[in-house]
């Protein structure tokens, strides 16, 4: 993990369309959309995240979002599964739609970073 500029902090990156990419730079916060999966999936590294959105099958990604959180609140609610791993080589965290409220109070600062 990519420690971030506070020590207990790291950075995470999110591939999103133009709805997604516009409600976080508003709201700084991440939502879950009703009737949507209920989870959000944050790549652990920004090259592996523009690895994905690059693909064919992404035409809708418009920008990578960089969010730096509070490592101890990702470690207790993040589910660290390998999602893609031969695309997310450093690894995913999930966060659940249960947990959304407490990943967004954890957060630091979010930017664009592509």
């Amino acid at each position: 993990m990519t420690e971030g500029i506070f020590r207990d902090t790291m950075f995470l990156y999110r591939a999103v369309d133009d709805r997604e990419f516009y409600s976080i730079m508003q709201t700084e916060r991440f939502f879950c959309l009703p009737g949507g999966v209920g989870v959000k999936y944050f790549g652990k590294n920004y090259e592996d995240t523009l690895r994905f959105a690059d693909m064919v099958i992404n035409k809708n990604v418009v920008a990578i979002v960089e969010v730096e959180v509070l490592q101890s609140v990702v470690e207790k609610i993040g589910d660290f599964a390998d999602v893609d791993s031969f695309i997310f080589r450093h690894g995913t965290v999930e966060i659940w739609e249960a947990d959304i409220d407490e990943f967004n109070s954890a957060i630091i600062r979010i930017a664009h970073k592509f």
